[in-house]
Order: C-alpha cells, then sequence, then structure tokens
C-alpha cells in the first residue's frame, strides 16, 4: 500500500500545479464561453486519473516524480521538487528524522509510510461512505414523489429542483412551483443532462475522495461545481431575450438554497454561486469570436504544459557504470608514488551521482573495498589548474583544451582529496585526481578511463551496494533475473564480517545497460533463512529468496498460497542463494506461513543419501533404518 501512496502523493503534486494553473487561466479567460472552464477542469481530471504522462520541453511540472520510488528503501531520502533550493532546504531534515540504521529490517520511512497510507485508505473510506450516506438519504427523502411526465417528478420534501441519478437520471422538482417557474428550470436540469454534468460531478467527487488530502482538490472541486452551473445557465440563457433571463434570474433567486449539496450525485438549479449566476444571466453577452478562438488555443496550451511531464535529465553517458583506468596521461613529477593501468584504482560512477572508488594497490586504496568518494556537481573549466601542470610539450595541454564538460567530487575525508571527471568532445573520458592544501590544488594523476557496462558486472553492483551501506567490503556471490521481472536484478552479498544481505536493482530507464539500487536488507545471522518480498520492493509478484551457508545442502522445496516448488543448490559453497517466484502477490499471512524444507546429503558408509530437514530452530529428530540418517526440522519466512 506504501507505493501506491506514494504514487497518489507524486500525482496529487503534479496535478496542484495543473490546478494553480487552471485557476490562474479561469481569471484571464473571464470573458470566455464558461463550457471552457469546465474543459480546463476535465484536464485536470485527466492529470489525477492518468498515471503516466509523456515528456515535453513544454511542460511547466517542475517534477514528475517529487517523491522518488527509492526514497522508502534510500541511505538518504530524499525528495525532487524540481526546486534545487527547497530540495536543499528540506533534504537534510528529511535525511536526519528517517535515515536508516545499518542492519535494520525495516526503512523508518517504510513505518510512517505505512502508518500515512493508512490514514489516506481511512480519508478515502469516510469521503465514499458520506457520498453513500448522502444519497441514501436523499433517496428516502424522494421516494413519495410522483412522475409528471417523461423524467420529471414531483415531490413535496424537496425545497430545490435537482438532478439524481447516473444511469437513469430523474429530475425532482418541489411541488410549490410557480407556472412560469416551471420552465426555466426544466430548461436548466435539461441542459444539464445533455452536457452529461450528472456523470462529471461524480466522478470528480470521487477523485476528490482519493485526493482529500490535497487542498488544491476541494479549490478544484468547489470551483468545478460552480463552473458547471455558470455553462448551464449560459447554455440556457444565450437564446433568450431580456425579458426571459429577467424570469430565468428570478427563477434562480427563489430556488436558491443555503445547504451546499457536495455529495457525488445532485445537480441542484441554485446550488452555488447565485449572485454571480444572476450577474451572468442579466448581463450575458455572447463572446466574441477571437475570445473563444484565443480560449480554445489556451486549453490546448494547458494541456501541453500541465498535461505533460518535464524531460527528464538524461544526464550523460559518464553516470551510471563501472570505470578502469586504461592509460595513463600524467604523473605528476614532485610525487614518488605512480600508478599503472592494472595497479590504478576502479571507480563507478552511480547513477545518483557517487563517485566509488576501490584500489587492491597504491597508496589510495584499502583492499577491495568499494570507498564512497563524494558527490557529483558540475563545475566550469579553470584553466589555472590546467597550467600549472609539468607538460612541457604541450601534449597534454592541447587535450585538455578539448574537454567540454567537467564535474568535480570533493572527498568526504580530511586529506583534501578532490577529482575532476572530464568529458571531451568526442565522448572520451578522462578522470583528474588532486590534492588540496592551503587553499592551493595540485593535480597528482591524470587518466584516461574505459568504460564497461554494468550489467551483470558484479563490481558494478557492488558499489552501488557500498554506496548505501559505506566503507564495507562487498561480495556478490549471486544475482537473479527473470524475464517476469525485466526490470528487476535480485542480488545476495556478503560484507566484511560475513554478514549476508540481498538488494534490488531496478533498471535505469535511461540507459538499457545501467542499474539504480532500491534498496538492500541484511539477513538474520543463521544458517538458512527465507526473505519474501512483495509489493513494498515495486514487485507486481512475490518472490522468495532462500540464502543458506550449508555446504551439504542438496535442494529446497517451499510451499505457499496452495504452490509447491524445488530446485536444487547449485553446487556447494559458503552461500547460496535460491529464488522462487509465486504467480501473484501473496497477502501477508500467506508469506508468514511458507514452508521452506531443505534437503542435505550426508555420507555414511561412502554412500551419499539425502537428509530431510524440517524445522531446523526446534532441533533435530533422528533415525537410522538401514544407515540412512533421517532428521526432519521445519524453517518458516
Amino acid at each position: 500500500m506504501e507505493t501506491v501512496l506514494l504514487k497518489v502523493l507524486n500525482m496529487a503534486i503534479a496535478a496542484g500545479w495543473m490546478i494553480l494553473g487552471v485557476l490562474i487561466l479561469r481569471i484571464v479567460l473571464k470573458k470566455a464561453p464558461k463550457a471552457i472552464c469546465c474543459t480546463l477542469w476535465a484536464l485536470v481530471g485527466i492529470r489525477l486519473l492518468c498515471p503516466v504522462s509523456f515528456e515535453s520541453v513544454l511542460s511547466l511540472i517542475p517534477s514528475a516524480e517529487t517523491l522518488p520510488g527509492e526514497i522508502l528503501l534510500a541511505a538518504e531520502p530524499a525528495v525532487e521538487s524540481g526546486f534545487e533550493v527547497l530540495d536543499n532546504v528540506v533534504n537534510p531534515a528529511i535525511a536526519d528524522s528517517f535515515r536508516p540504521n545499518v542492519g535494520d529490517s525495516v526503512n523508518p520511512l517504510q513505518v510512517f509510510t505505512y502508518v500515512a497510507s493508512l490514514l489516506w485508505a481511512v480519508g478515502v473510506a469516510v469521503m465514499l461512505l458520506y457520498a453513500l450516506f448522502s444519497c441514501l438519504r436523499l433517496r428516502r427523502r424522494v421516494r413519495t414523489a410522483m412522475k409528471l411526465e417523461g423524467n420529471l417528478w414531483i415531490c413535496d420534501t424537496v425545497e430545490s429542483p435537482f438532478i439524481f441519478g447516473i444511469l437513469l437520471p430523474r429530475i425532482y422538482l418541489p411541488s410549490d412551483l410557480e407556472e412560469a417557474q416551471l420552465a426555466c428550470i426544466t430548461a436548466h436540469e435539461k441542459a444539464h443532462l445533455k452536457r452529461r454534468d450528472h456523470w462529471w460531478k461524480p466522478l470528480g467527487y470521487l477523485l476528490l475522495s482519493v485526493y482529500w488530502f490535497q487542498p488544491l482538490c476541494w479549490i478544484a472541486f468547489l470551483s468545478l461545481c460552480r463552473d458547471i452551473e455558470l455553462a448551464c445557465d449560459e447554455r440556457v440563457v444565450r437564446e433568450m431575450d431580456s425579458e426571459e433571463r429577467k424570469m430565468y434570474a428570478e427563477a434562480l433567486l427563489q430556488c436558491s438554497t443555503h445547504r451546499h449539496m457536495t455529495a457525488a450525485c445532485p445537480l441542484a438549479f441554485g446550488e452555488v454561486g447565485v449572485k454571480e449566476r444572476v450577474k451572468g444571466v442579466l448581463y450575458y453577452k455572447k463572446p466574441a469570436f477571437w475570445i473563444a478562438a484565443a480560449a480554445i488555443a489556451a486549453c490546448g496550451a494547458a494541456a501541453v504544459c500541465f498535461l505533460t511531464n518535464p524531460v527528464e535529465e538524461r544526464g550523460n553517458d559518464v553516470l551510471g557504470a563501472g570505470y578502469s583506468v586504461s592509460e595513463v596521461l600524467y604523473d605528476a613529477p614532485w610525487y614518488d608514488a605512480a600508478y599503472t593501468p592494472d595497479t590504478a584504482p576502479e571507480y563507478v560512477f552511480t547513477p545518483d551521482g557517487w563517485l566509488m572508488m576501490r584500489s587492491s594497490n597504491g597508496v589510495m586504496g584499502n583492499g577491495n573495498v568499494w570507498t564512497r568518494v563524494g558527490v557529483f556537481h558540475e563545475t566550469e573549466k579553470d584553466e589555472s589548474r590546467i597550467q600549472d601542470l609539468h607538460d612541457p610539450e604541450g601534449r597534454l595541454l592541447a587535450l585538455l583544451e578539448t574537454v567540454e564538460q567537467i564535474w568535480r567530487v570533493d572527498g568526504e575525508g580530511e586529506q583534501g582529496y578532490f577529482y575532476l571527471v572530464m568529458q571531451t568532445g568526442d565522448g572520451a573520458i578522462l578522470l583528474a585526481t588532486g590534492l588540496q592544501t592551503d587553499g592551493t590544488e595540485h593535480i597528482r594523476w591524470i587518466w584516461k578511463m574505459e568504460k564497461h557496462s554494468g550489467q551483470g558486472d558484479t563490481d558494478y553492483l557492488a558499489a552501488l551496494i557500498a554506496s548505501m551501506y559505506p566503507r564495507k567490503q562487498i561480495e556478490i556471490f549471486a544475482f537473479y533475473e527473470s524475464d517476469s521481472m525485466p526490470d528487476y536484478l535480485l542480488a545476495g552479498f556478503q560484507d566484511d564480517r560475513n554478514r549476508r544481505g540481498f538488494a534490488v536493482f531496478r533498471r535505469d530507464g535511461r540507459k538499457d545497460f545501467s542499474w539504480k539500487i532500491k534498496g538492500f536488507s541484511m539477513t538474520e545471522d543463521v544458517s538458512m533463512c527465507s526473505v519474501t518480498l512483495g509489493e513494498d520492493w515495486g514487485l507486481d509478484h512475490s518472490v522468495t529468496l532462500i540464502f543458506s551457508n550449508n555446504r551439504s545442502l542438496s535442494h529446497v522445496t517451499v510451499r505457499a498460497g496452495g504452490e509447491e516448488q524445488s530446485a536444487g543448490s547449485g553446487g556447494s559453497g559458503d552461500n547460496v542463494m535460491l529464488v522462487f517466484e509465486w504467480s501473484r502477490l501473496l497477502s501477508g499471512e500467506e508469506a508468514a506461513e511458507i514452508e521452506v524444507h531443505y534437503y542435505n546429503v550426508k555420507q555414511v558408509d561412502r554412500i551419499n543419501f539425502p537428509v530431510v530437514y524440517w524445522d531446523s530452530i526446534k532441533g533435530v529428530a533422528c533415525m537410522e533404518p538401514f544407515h540412512v540418517y533421517l532428521a526432519v526440522n521445519t524453517i518458516s519466512s
């Protein structure tokens, strides 16, 4: 439910910008046909209904995904509002409040979002129950109504004419109406039916029920109700003369009600904005052609600017890949330490803009640990850094002059290291490493980098895990892809303390070869454990992961939700990850009751026999029939 709430929140925020735009356009188009305003609100409804949208450079939506899908599992939760100044103020507070502790099974933000999703669901239920109660109460009031003709009904218990019903709508009229008022009122209500307002208003209320937490949606719904009545009045009076319009205005005043009928179905004759409507009726003038044309053009512009999402920054081909040094371009002559392509560190530029480094040799690394160096920031070319290089032949300077784009990464340590990632006009990637001392920056090395694909590259994936699980040696011992999960990759890993965990990666939509880490979690420190993933991780069906460091493991059978699957261990090793995909999303109860039966191979008299284990937590019951050892145990996820 948390992922659904995130989607609804993002859609509500995007629609909020459109509602503000429509409110401004309503003022600008004050003299335009009133039906135009209803069209604008229809566009808002489309924005609230459609979970996907096209991208456009003309979009005025600052951010299509203010709350990224990874925020629930991110080590540093952050929003992307589209306003850098706002993000810089809000994100540190969010990170401080919801930063997860390493080893926690659930992130604090997941708990908060879960509670918020329950409150949202309760709010939706209250709104729908209110609509149902209002309709049932109104239905009881009109049960004594008598049919006048067609779909016109007369009722003693109603005070104002209105339409009730969606598929078979009826027009209910008070029994004390005067003959002069009847024609005006009937024309108005029939105009509602021709415009299908008895459909659009319930749909608007349904959307309001889903987005009840968004204040701008309440303003939009009330404005929609007002604009529906104004458009209907305009449709009726445009063929009337001045005397007939006066009679229509008098009918409005006499039938107006002080109660706002905000339930899903009724459309009352004097429901909202009576003063504005009377004024509009009495002073009605047919809009000029150019005003109508401009209003239609404004609707088209609003659709382009607000129904589309901003073009996502595709970034560049620099981020989202692993790199190794292919050529040493520069070694500062005043340093003793030197690198060759074989001894130079490896680097990964994560899709989220982190520079990760690992070095097995040389002065900059510490074994096979992936170190989180710092964050990419685009910067200007600084000629002074280039001029300070010892380059008597000018070869390096000529190469650096071809650089078109530069990013700077400041190291997080106290040594003052900084890095310049440079992309030349022909697409080559250069990496300069420097040291800052006493306010002076010195370039130590410049390397030409060779990019290698991230897909299926365990070093690349380990670096992405390390970006969320800093300063730990990460070894990936298994990863899993499936045609049924084309955009996901699951990996099992072990850290430098021999603790196991799993990570979930999602394909970076900007590049086919790159992955973004969606989150990770550590498993229990036991010989065998199982974890079931589902909707919380963005999957559309449940997946059970079995982790074991049992060298004798032969195969595993799992049962859940009426299904049973089996798989072999794939060989003997220190760590094994088995993956079982279920045909659907399991409920919480089903996931909690998954049965895991595992089979070991035990050598008896130089012959291998399968030994069944069933619930190893409670102990082992042993038997020795015919020298075949059988132990029965159980493990639940």
